[in-house]
């Protein structure tokens, strides 16, 4: 994965109920449930942030150290972009 931008990809509708966040593709046929922290790094996939800054983030906001930070958030990521959730805004 590379250390550019990410994005939300085309196609996906998404509503944050409680601490968790629900997406769903618009051809109806997959819904993905975020955890806490997932649905922080969804929200911050606005194509304004890369995996850095993203990873910065959630050391400001959970006890995490960075190296764990950073893994989180490159696996959340390539999973997403994987399933057709995210994409490179690169």
């Amino acid at each position: 994965m590379t250390e550019g931008r990410i994005a939300r990809a085309e196609g996906v509708i998404w509503r944050e109920i409680e601490d968790e966040i629900v997406v769903l593709k618009e051809d109806g046929l997959s819904v993905h449930v975020l955890n806490k922290t997932a649905a922080r790094i969804w929200e911050m996939c606005s194509g304004d942030f890369g995996l850095d800054e993203i990873a910065a983030n959630l050391c400001e906001r959970y006890d995490v150290s960075s190296e764990k930070a950073s893994a989180d958030v490159r696996n959340v990521t390539a999973k997403m972009v994987e399933i057709g959730l995210l994409k490179h805004a690169d």
